[in-house]
C-alpha cells in the first residue's frame, strides 16, 4: 500500500530581472503575516513536535523530518501557520499506513532555500544528534 501524502504548495516568484536575486531577498519569513496567536500557537506546537521527531534528512532542495505519527494533527496545523509567514516554500506530508507507519514532513524551496531551511527550523531539531 502506498503512503498517503498531503501537500502544502506555496509560491515562489522570482523577479525578471537578467540576473538572478540573491537567496536572501527573495527567502525569509514573514512574522507580521502572523497574529500574536498564531505565534503563540507556533511556540506550543513546536515544543510538542520537537519531542515527537526521530529523525532529520538531508535532501537536495531541503530537508525531510520524520516524527511520530500521533502528531499528524498537530503537524497540520503547525503546516498551516509555518506556510501562511514562510511563503516560498513547499511543505509535503506523507503518513505510511497505519500502524506503525512512519510520518514525514518535507520542507523543499528554490536555490539558496535548503539553507534558509536548516536556519529556521534549527529550533525544530535542536534535541537531535549531530
Amino acid at each position: 500500500m502506498k503512503p498517503v501524502t498531503i501537500a502544502f504548495f506555496c509560491s515562489f516568484f522570482v523577479g525578471l530581472s537578467a540576473t538572478p536575486a540573491s537567496a536572501e531577498e527573495h527567502i525569509h519569513c514573514n512574522l507580521k503575516a502572523l497574529s500574536k496567536a498564531e505565534r503563540s500557537r507556533d511556540t506550543e506546537l513546536v515544543a510538542g513536535l520537537r519531542d515527537a521527531l526521530r529523525e532529520r534528512k538531508e535532501l537536495p532542495e531541503g530537508y525531510a523530518y520524520r516524527l511520530e505519527p500521533t502528531v499528524l494533527k498537530d503537524v497540520g496545523e503547525w503546516l498551516q501557520l509555518v506556510a501562511k509567514c514562510c511563503q516560498p516554500l513547499t511543505y509535503e506530508v506523507a503518513l505510511a499506513p497505519q500502524p506503525g507507519g512512519a510520518l514525514w514532513v518535507r520542507i523543499t524551496g528554490h536555490e539558496g532555500a535548503k539553507e534558509f531551511i536548516n536556519l529556521e527550523f534549527a529550533h525544530l531539531t535542536e534535541k537531535l544528534a549531530p
